[in-house]
């Protein structure tokens, strides 16, 4: 299983990655366009599916619902400002295990939901791309040679 710092590496390139594709998409023809956004597509729903089922695999952290994960944070801050409490966790190894895990699979699944929020941002840039160039070719007039 990778470590966190390397799931964030991952989800930097894969921003740079999307970053330079878009750059390069904006300077290409109307047919490398519409090929990168079927690439993207595919691509996102490849990593959708995936995700999918690493969700169904863990059951896990990931699967829950936004307001679960709101109070269990709040849960956690709470018991850190209660150094009582705080200091009695530190002696207890399994219960601070506990926490560290879920904690990674908070992070590990907020990872996953930001791979998913770049393809979908890539896919809707590169289709305003693809619309603004079906637009200029109204734009431009016709040849008659």
């Amino acid at each position: 299983m990778k470590n966190l710092s390397e799931n964030l590496q991952d989800l930097a390139n894969h921003a740079a990655n999307t970053k330079k594709k878009v750059a390069a998409v904006e300077q290409a023809s109307k047919e490398k366009v519409e090929a990168s956004i079927q690439k993207t597509k595919t691509d996102a729903k490849a990593r959708q599916e995936s995700f999918k089922a690493n969700v169904k695999q863990k059951q896990a952290t990931a699967a829950m619902q936004w307001e679960e994960l709101q109070d269990l944070h709040n849960q956690k801050v709470l018991q850190i400002k209660n150094k009582r409490e705080t200091e009695k966790e530190a002696r207890e190894v399994k219960q601070a295990k506990k926490r560290a895990e879920d904690a990674a699979s908070y992070a590990e699944a907020a990872i996953d939901f930001a791979f998913l929020a770049i393809d979908d941002a890539e896919l809707a840039v590169l289709e305003a791309i693809d619309a603004e160039a079906y637009f200029e070719s109204f734009a431009q007039p016709e040849r008659i040679d």
